[in-house]
């Protein structure tokens, strides 16, 4: 036996790869198949469908779909109606402003004098703090009202008389330096 040399080619072992051009030649062509609309066949509102349903309600004979409302149409515009309002429909009541009922001045200058949000701003009032703000507005309305209300009541000079009748607030009050040796500082 003769001796044959080992090559190092493999061979074939699959397909031979083919261009494109090739490969679409060999291809079969997909067959052409018309696109399947999506609504209702032409004419089919004017086709006469029997419904086995509707025979079997009752019904004397299929409705034709053709036939419309049998609503009269007005042939001439005519003016347009103004609503009418009834009477039962007004309001009955009355807006007005809302008023703090059955309070009397003393009610309410008590409730002034025992309001805590008041003693602690007139605290820091004391102390000469600036109030500013929602808190500065909050103490000048309610010591208006505290003056307005001690006024009607007749509150008002009672205070100062209270102290002019004690005689030993009125000598504190008195600047003896002022009035012995009249310095004005």
């Amino acid at each position: 036996m003769t001796r044959q040399k080992k090559s190092r080619s493999a061979g074939n072992n699959g397909q031979r790869h083919m261009p494109a051009t090739e490969a679409r030649k060999l291809r079969q062509p997909k067959e052409e198949t018309k696109k399947k609309g999506a609504g209702k066949k032409s004419g089919s509102r004017n086709a006469i469908v029997e419904h086995k349903a509707e025979q079997q309600a009752g019904h004397s004979g299929p409705k034709d779909p053709r036939t419309g409302s049998k609503k009269p149409i007005a042939l001439v515009a005519e003016p347009p109606v103004a609503p009418q309002i009834k009477p039962d429909l007004l309001p009955k009541a009355r807006l007005t402003k809302a008023t703090v009922p059955g309070l009397s001045a003393a009610e309410e200058l008590a409730m002034i004098e025992n309001d805590a949000q008041l003693q602690q701003l007139l605290e820091r009032v004391e102390n000469n703090e600036v109030l500013t703000g929602k808190e500065a507005k909050y103490f000048n309305t309610k010591t208006a009202r505290l003056e307005q209300l001690l006024e009607q009541l007749g509150l008002a000079g009672q205070a100062d008389s209270a102290e002019d009748d004690d005689p030993l607030a009125q000598f504190e009050r008195t600047d003896w330096r002022k009035s012995i040796l009249g310095d004005e500082d």
